[in-house]
């Protein structure tokens, strides 16, 4: 292969597995070659080599939930241009499950861990911090100074908040399906109330707790929804929550944008498909993958962070589930119609 790229046998190392200097055209005509000729390096020669299992686990907290697809999109075009494999294992938002699969990750003996969202045990992957793995997720990247996605996120936070100012909404309801779960979510929650106090735009924060059915939902939401100065616009803390409170909004009668407005963080295919379709603060989680795993694996070669290209900052998507804040004659207060107690 060599000979036939025109190079010497450790220039073809070089391209190959990423590391060492190489020119961009040479890389190039490399790769070009060994796709052609359909070249496979050993995994098993190279781990001897290096030391290292060529392998990188991702955690991911929901695989259920759409957003994380462009996310391990991301991990795995890095990964696999570096020479490594992508281990995924899905935490299924359990405590536990997240816990057996860090343990077996770690019996795989992976090189590098990355979190593509919170975690709920903390203490176990500073263990494997401990034990000289190499962890990484978007809020505490070797090289930044500040947590990635919170910064990145912020400019599309600010403007969901103005339009929502912009189109008279007054009270706004910030729903999470738990108590805000780790820094992330902490950090996204004030983004929101620092915002909206600074417009004068009134905010609480709506806990769903064990409400899971439609039903439940419903009567939770029509709680803040009936009220004489009631909400007018809900935002989903996460994308995984926004099904859910769809259907209870459902449940409840409550239309889009005519009686509510409602927004979720995270896009998704579905999410613009739906009618009506959802407004979103949304982040390219592809790019931040990438900019998260090469500084993985840069931090894994002990090579500099510095050069790490960052994505672009989240936007806000207005699409047909915002609208006007709804005013009924006579009242600065919603329609009625969906403070009845919603059916069982």
């Amino acid at each position: 292969m060599a000979e036939e790229a025109g190079v010497s046998t450790a220039t073809v190392s070089r391209a190959l597995s990423g590391r060492g200097p190489v020119g961009e055209v040479t890389r190039a005509r490399v790769l070009g070659v060994a796709e052609r000729l359909r070249y496979l390096p050993s995994a098993a020669a190279r781990s001897l080599r290096t030391d290292r299992s060529m392998m990188i686990g991702v955690l991911v907290p929901d695989l259920a939930n759409p957003v994380f697809v462009p996310f391990l999109r991301g991990v795995q075009h890095v990964a696999q241009s570096h020479g490594y494999v992508v281990l995924v294992v899905d935490a299924q938002r359990s405590a536990e499950i997240e816990r057996r699969a860090l343990d077996r990750l770690q019996t795989q003996g992976v090189d590098a861990l990355l979190l593509a969202g919170p975690v709920r045990d903390k203490a176990r992957v500073e263990e494997l911090r401990r034990t000289g793995m190499v962890v990484a997720d978007p809020d505490h990247l070797h090289g930044f100074r500040r947590p990635l996605v919170p910064e990145l996120e912020r400019p599309g936070t600010w403007a969901m908040c103005d339009a929502l100012v912009d189109l008279g909404h007054r009270r706004l309801a910030y729903v999470n399906r738990e108590d805000l779960l780790g820094e992330a979510g902490r950090r996204r929650w004030q983004a929101v109330s620092l915002r909206c106090q600074a417009r004068g735009l009134e905010t609480e924060r709506l806990v769903l707790g064990r409400a899971k059915e439609p039903g439940d939902v419903a009567e939770l939401l029509a709680a803040v929804l009936r009220r004489p100065e009631p909400v007018t616009a809900l935002v989903s803390s996460a994308h995984g929550l926004a099904p859910p409170l769809l259907r209870g909004l459902h449940a409840a009668g409550v239309e889009l944008p005519g009686d509510c407005s409602f927004v979720t963080f995270g896009d998704s295919e579905w999410a613009e498909a739906y009618r009506p379709a959802i407004s979103v603060v949304t982040l390219d989680l592809y790019e931040v993958a990438v900019t998260v795993t090469t500084a993985n694996l840069r931090q894994l070669g002990r090579d500099p962070v510095g050069g790490v290209e960052l994505p672009g900052s989240a936007r806000f998507l207005l699409r047909e589930s915002v609208g006007r804040r709804p005013v009924v004659k006579g009242s600065p207060s919603r329609s009625a119609k969906v403070v009845s107690r919603p059916r069982r």
